[in-house]
């Protein structure tokens, strides 16, 4: 709970205290949600309080910084498997704490929960600066399990029908991704939602070329 409590408060003095006490806290879940039943590596715990408005991403970050120096595990998966820390980032607006994530080592090519990566979640959210980092070491022809959509594919949705989270820079993320030799589906063109957005049917043409 301690380690919860200077997360939610953005405390990175306390945070520090705790850690230099117990560095193996850095990898110790944090338990949240109605008694306790969700458990969340505190990297990712930053990322869903930068989401839900708690902390703002200047002070996020510091504590990003006190728990990989710690020695908080980048690449940590539940029993192997789901939402590393870049991937909640990715999925929660916390572009900021994502690109430092990719600095510490986060691993581009993990896959989430159903099958998708950070680059997916990136696209979907019109985060462009990560994008822009994930792209050269993605593949952007993976398509996940749920939807079996590729990360233009999950850019298109979130530029045509919002998501929650989104840093809003769809355009630069479409052209980024077209760019870097993502491949363009023609059934898009046949869409209505791409058809009635002016802005994406060009970037499409433009890469269809």
């Amino acid at each position: 709970m301690e380690i919860k409590t200077a997360i939610e408060t953005g405390d990175a003095g306390r945070l520090r205290r705790l850690l230099d006490a117990e560095r193996t806290r850095a990898n110790a879940l944090v338990r949240w949600g109605k008694n306790g039943c969700n458990r969340t590596h505190p990297l990712h715990y930053v990322s869903d309080k930068v989401f839900d408005g708690t902390l703002q991403r200047d002070v996020a970050l510091p504590l990003i910084d006190l728990l990989l120096a710690a020695g908080a595990d980048v690449n940590f998966q539940t029993d192997g498997k789901g939402d590393t820390p870049l991937i909640g980032a990715a999925s929660l607006g916390a572009e900021e704490v994502g690109l430092r994530l990719l600095e510490a080592g986060a691993q581009v090519e993990r896959r989430g929960l159903f099958g998708e990566t950070a680059l997916h979640w990136a696209a979907l959210l019109g985060e462009e600066q990560l994008a822009a980092r994930l792209i050269p070491r993605a593949d952007l022809t993976l398509r996940d399990e749920r939807y079996h959509a590729t990360p233009p594919g999950w850019a298109i949705e979130g530029w045509t029908s919002g998501a929650a989270g989104s840093r809003g820079r769809y355009r630069e993320v479409v052209a980024l991704l077209i760019a870097a030799g993502a491949p363009i589906e023609p059934r898009w063109f046949e869409s209505d939602e791409v058809r009635a957005n002016p802005t994406l049917l060009a970037v499409l043409r433009a890469g269809d070329r």
